[in-house]
């Protein structure tokens, strides 16, 4: 929490402070000197970094962290639900821009999904991803159009638990 409110005010407070500033020094007719336009273009340099860094995209590396975290959690706990249509554990991974988002259908009881967590404590630092965010499923949903194609329904599905593992 303390690092997001430092980059906040690092890299969008103060550069623009300093924009106003020097907008306010211009309009009432002082002209700007070459140290005042030096700090003009460090704040906007944040500024441009500050976009660049969060660009909200899913790198590689992500997905591959992803993987390999979803791959040794099948492997490490023995899930007591199969994947609708699938011959593999109702576990689902996605890459987001800011974290990893791990999805799990049918743990329902409180310690077994304490002990999954517990799992992907010891995976988190072995990896050495992004946070984790766990979702605890009841179960998949799907329809079944008319011409036998398939679709999840995933907004009508029950959200038992959520976990954020940092």
């Amino acid at each position: 929490m303390i690092q997001a409110v430092l980059v906040i005010l690092v890299y969008v407070v103060f550069p623009l402070a300093i924009l106003t500033w020097a907008w306010q020094r211009y309009r009432h007719g002082i002209k700007p000197h070459f140290t005042e336009y030096a700090v003009v273009a460090f704040a906007i340099g944040l500024m441009v970094l500050f976009a660049f860094s969060s660009s909200w995209e899913v790198s590689d590396q992500d997905q591959k962290d992803l993987e390999t975290l979803v791959g040794q959690l099948t492997q490490r706990y023995d899930f007591p639900v199969k994947a609708r249509y699938q011959d593999r554990p109702a576990v689902y991974g996605e890459a987001q821009a800011r974290r990893l988002v791990i999805t799990i259908y049918g743990v329902t009881d409180r310690d077994e999904q304490e002990r999954i967590v517990a799992i992907l404590r010891k995976l988190r630092r072995e990896v050495d991803s992004k946070p984790i965010v766990v979702h605890f499923m009841q179960q998949e949903r799907w329809e079944e159009l008319p011409d036998g194609t398939r679709r999840p329904l995933r907004d009508r599905e029950e959200l038992l638990r959520k976990v954020r593992i940092e």
